[in-house]
């Protein structure tokens, strides 16, 4: 019995020492389990002190490289081409004479002159030798008024001339270019005339894609151009009531006549606001305008048994103008073929880069009949039509002595281009 009973005591206490065991074991596992955590957290918030750190650095150090890239861009030289340097010079004299519009030019016979050096004095640029590497420049912008608008004309000059801004005008009005046989340059009339079929007289202005040919250089360095296609649209070249023929066969005198409205609206980009139209390309802006110059068109009548090519007859009647259409006596020099000495020559066609292939009017009446008007055939030869019907233009331009090259040897992949 008391055996039994010690035995079952020393059970209980064996229970006892057992509980107490899980009891302590608890414990420690939850201490443990909580110190593993704290542990974690110390380490991710290490972490993430490292990499804030670590961010920061890295933001700081690409500030400061900016920094000192910036700094070093406005000491050190930058390697200009001459065009661009050119257009930085342009620019900056716009800016100069926003600043100070006392000191343009009034009136359209008054050229106003500004120096690079003056430019960077004002902090409008910088000076030249920063610029160019290891190259001394000089340069100045000049200033006309052109109607309402202003004409800014950079000229630079480096290395004693190794480089000079180059005028249009000059590039083509140069003996070097002349021949006197063969498609090309030719000196007639005292002026540079472009005669033949494949001659390099492509031309575009800077801002835009419309090709344009040299017709020729004037005596007075005008440069003339014609667009090398034709317009969308027909037009009359006038349909007034003509007493001679007691109906609206229209006159043949270009003062007041549709035609002289009609080029003044494509001029101005207007044609193709009316529903009868149809919208023409922009052929000018406002930066192309800046480059043409007032002429006197040769809008006289013409024989059609006249067999001069000077422009005699078509000159003695001029109207003031910035537009107007190809003369009679331009169109036949631009022949080669030794037999086009007169409209009525079928011959003209011939060697003749402005036989496009279509219509188009010329800018001067038949003598013989004030109701009749010249025009170019699809074939290319001169023939005489009544002023009320229509045909497409071919619009011509003058470029004045102080537009510069920019680019181009003529051709027609690689087309002068006008500054």
């Amino acid at each position: 019995m008391n055996e039994n009973n010690l035995s079952t005591d020393n059970y209980e206490e064996e229970t006892i020492e057992t509980n107490e065991y899980e009891e302590v074991t608890t414990e420690e596992v939850e201490d443990t389990y909580s110190s593993s955590n704290n542990n974690n957290t110390n380490a991710n918030n290490e972490f993430r002190s490292k990499m804030i750190k670590m961010f920061g650095i890295v933001i700081i150090g690409l500030i400061i490289f900016l920094v000192i890239g910036f700094i070093i861009s406005l000491v050190t030289k930058k390697d200009y081409t001459y065009s661009a340097l050119e257009d930085e010079m342009k620019k900056a004299a716009i800016n100069y004479f926003k600043d100070n519009k006392s000191k343009l030019p009034k009136t359209n016979t008054e050229i106003v002159e500004i120096d690079a050096s003056i430019l960077a004095k004002n902090k409008y640029m910088k000076t030249l030798d920063k610029y160019m590497k290891d190259e001394e420049c000089t340069g100045k912008v000049t200033v006309e008024k052109v109607d309402d608008s202003y004409s800014y004309t950079p000229y630079l000059s480096c290395n004693d001339g190794g480089y000079t801004t180059t005028k249009f005008y000059k590039k083509i009005a140069n003996s070097s270019n002349v021949v006197t046989e063969g498609f090309g340059l030719y000196y007639i009339n005292n002026e540079y005339v472009y005669r033949g079929t494949d001659v390099n007289n492509y031309v575009r202005f800077s801002d835009s894609e419309i090709v344009w040919r040299v017709v020729k250089v004037t005596s007075n360095n005008e440069v003339v151009l014609v667009t090398q296609d034709k317009t969308k649209n027909r037009f009359t070249w006038d349909s007034r009531y003509n007493n001679v023929k007691q109906r609206n066969t229209g006159i043949n005198l270009y003062k007041n006549s549709e035609i002289s409205t009609t080029l003044d609206s494509l001029y101005n980009n207007k044609i193709g606001i009316d529903d009868s139209y149809r919208e023409e390309i922009k052929l000018l802006t406002k930066e192309d305008k800046t480059k043409l110059v007032e002429f006197d068109a040769c809008v006289g009548t013409r024989s059609q048994n006249d067999t001069t090519k000077n422009g005699s007859s078509e000159c003695k009647v001029k109207e003031k103008t910035k537009v107007s259409l190809l003369t009679t006596y331009d169109y036949l020099n631009a022949s080669l073929d030794v037999n086009c000495n007169s409209t009525i020559k079928r011959d003209c066609q011939n060697y003749n880069y402005l036989s496009t292939g279509y219509i188009f009017w010329l800018g001067n009446g038949v003598q013989e009949d004030n109701s009749k008007v010249y025009q170019v055939s699809s074939s290319g030869y001169i023939l005489t039509r009544e002023a009320s019907r229509d045909a497409a233009v071919r619009v011509v331009v003058h470029v004045g002595d102080n537009a510069m090259l920019e680019k181009g040897n003529g051709t027609k992949t690689n087309p002068y281009v006008i500054r």
